[in-house]
């Protein structure tokens, strides 16, 4: 009988230890898939950046790394989040899951844990790693190149830097993460609505609404000029940027746990369904 009928650290603790130590082979294996492309792609930028003589002040590559570094977070994020309910795809693991005696919300906290928190972790562990085996090999190849170096990871964010940025303020790299967290909360979502190729029909579902919507508003704004009205807003408010900025990060936070949040409901009602 569970006294806790909600949420147990120690149970908790126990959960992840059991999800891990039971995926330990498929858990290797991505992780050794995202060294590698990530390793493969510094590897070959480099091959071209590394071939003439050049004079630069900093590592010619690092401009590459660094917008590398948010398309790999959003790329693997995405297919990660796509991962947490793959033990409802088939009937053997399903019972194994349903079986194990916690809470529902442990359930669904355990995976969801997994596969963003955790994720976070290895993906700076694994890029991190990638971009030394870039230093290691074209430091043997070009010895005399005295610029290549790790990427530094401050060098995404900065104002009227003498080298290139990202993002030129703390507000607008916020920006980019919790777009992120936004985005990778729409396929938490659809990995528990869809289990089976959760990553493909979550990104087909997605455009397909982007789409639907970006015709809407077409349609909507044509017909708005075509009336050859004017508006404007009353006392000529103007929204600064950083109130812009500020008002997309606390919209994507809000969209974002109610997606988690929404993700856990449905869950818990597939979980009854299945138990059924």
């Amino acid at each position: 009988m569970i006294k806790d009928t909600f949420f147990s650290l120690p149970r908790f603790m126990n959960l992840c230890r059991k999800e891990m130590v039971e995926s330990w082979r498929s858990n290797v294996l991505r992780i050794v898939l995202l060294y590698g492309v990530m390793a493969v792609a510094m590897v070959w930028n480099g091959y071209f950046e590394y071939r003439g003589n050049y004079s630069y002040t900093t590592d010619p590559t690092w401009s590459f790394l660094l917008i590398a570094f948010i398309w790999s977070l959003w790329i693997f994020g995405c297919l990660s989040a796509s991962f947490t309910m793959e033990k409802m795809k088939t009937k053997t693991s399903r019972t194994s899951t349903l079986m194990t005696p916690v809470t529902p919300f442990e359930r669904f906290f355990s995976r969801w844990f997994v596969f963003t928190v955790v994720f976070l972790v290895v993906f700076l562990f694994t890029y991190k790693l990638a971009d030394y085996t870039r230093v290691m090999v074209y430091s043997l190849a070009y010895p005399k190149k005295y610029f290549i170096a790790p990427v530094d990871l401050s060098h995404l964010v900065g104002r009227g830097k003498d080298y290139y940025t990202v993002c030129r303020t703390g507000l607008q790299f916020g920006a980019v993460i919790a777009g992120y967290f936004f985005v990778q909360s729409l396929f938490v979502l659809g990995s528990t609505i869809w289990p089976k190729n959760s990553f493909l029909k979550t990104f087909a579902s997605g455009t397909i609404i982007w789409i639907v919507y970006f015709l809407v508003g077409v349609f909507m704004s044509k017909m708005l000029l075509q009336s050859n009205k004017h508006y404007s807003f009353p006392d000529n408010i103007i929204m600064s940027d950083e109130a812009m900025w500020g008002l997309l990060i606390a919209v994507s936070i809000f969209f974002t746990l109610f997606n988690w949040i929404l993700a856990y409901f449905r869950f818990k009602e597939s979980e009854i369904i299945n138990r059924m």
